[in-house]
C-alpha cells in the first residue's frame, strides 16, 4: 500500500496543534498500520487426523486467491503438525493429499491462531505385514483387509492358485509380500505372495533282508512287499 508523502513540520513546546496537522498524523499512522497488516509474514499450522501412514506421505498446501501456491514443512517425528511460514495475511485455501487417500481441503483466513484440521479418508486399503505367518493366516489377513491375492509362488518358482492353494500349502510361512507393509492398495489392486514349499512326505517301505536267498525267492519276496527286482550283478563265491 502506498503511503502518501508527508512534509514533516517541528513544533515547539506549548504551541497547539491544528486539527489539519493531527488528522495527518492519524491518518499517516493508519497507513502504516494497514501497510504492515498487508504485508506481514505469518505461520500457519496444519493437523491430519489419520495416523502415521497418512501423515507420512501427505504433501500439505496452500493457495492464495491470486493461485500462489505454497508448500508445508512437513513434520518431523513426534510431531505430526504441519508448518507454513511466511505467509501474507488473506484467504487461502489449505489442500492435504497422500496417495491411498482422496484429498482434503479447507479455507482459512490467515493469520490465525488456531491449527487447521484435515482429514483424509482413505479410497483403499493398507496391506497388512503378513510376512513369516502361515500361507493360510496370510490369506484371512488380507481377505479382511479387502485385498485380493493375484499370484502365489513357491520359493522354486512353482504357481499356486490363490484361490485353492491346496491344504498342502496351508502352513507354509510367507517369506515375501507385495507390495510392503504399509504400502497402500488401490480398491481394484491386488497382493503378491511368496512361500516356501511345502514337505512332500514320501512313502517308505523297510527293506527285508534277502542275504542267504536264492534269486527267485528274492524276487518273490521283494513283490510281496509292492518292490520289483532290478539289475541283479551276479559274482563268484572266492574260495
Amino acid at each position: 500500500m502506498a503511503i502518501n508523502p508527508h512534509i514533516p513540520k517541528t513544533v515547539n513546546a506549548g504551541e497547539p496543534v491544528t486539527a489539519e496537522a493531527w488528522n495527518v498524523f492519524v491518518s499517516a499512522i493508519l497507513a502504516l498500520t494497514n501497510h504492515l497488516n498487508s504485508t506481514e509474514a505469518s505461520s500457519l499450522k496444519v493437523s491430519l487426523t489419520n495416523g502415521d501412514p497418512a501423515v507420512s506421505s501427505a504433501r500439505v498446501t496452500a493457495t492464495r486467491a491470486d493461485g500462489v501456491t505454497f508448500q508445508a514443512v512437513a513434520p518431523v517425528p513426534p510431531s505430526t503438525t504441519f508448518v507454513f511460514s511466511g505467509l501474507r495475511s488473506g484467504a487461502y485455501t489449505i489442500r492435504a493429499e497422500a496417495v491411498g487417500f482422496d484429498p482434503a481441503t479447507k479455507d482459512v483466513i490467515s493469520p490465525t491462531d488456531e491449527v487447521v484440521t484435515l482429514t483424509l479418508k482413505p479410497n483403499g486399503s493398507f496391506m497388512p505385514a503378513v510376512f513369516g505367518s502361515t500361507l493360510q493366516a496370510a490369506l484371512l489377513q488380507l481377505k479382511n483387509s479387502n485385498i485380493a491375492v493375484s499370484r502365489i509362488i513357491d520359493v522354486t518358482g512353482r504357481d499356486i492358485a490363490p484361490a485353492n492353494p491346496g491344504s498342502e500349502n496351508n502352513n507354509s510361512p510367507v517369506l515375501a509380500q507385495i507390495p510392503a507393509e504399509g504400502e497402500p492398495v488401490a480398491p481394484k489392486g491386488s497382493a503378491q505372495l511368496v512361500i516356501a514349499t511345502a514337505l512332500q512326505v514320501q512313502p517308505s517301505i523297510e527293506m527285508p533282508s534277502l542275504a542267504g536267498l536264492t534269486l527267485s525267492e528274492a524276487q518273490k519276496a521283494l513283490e510281496g512287499i509292492g518292490l520289483s527286482l532290478g539289475k541283479v550283478v551276479t559274482k563268484q563265491a572266492s574260495k
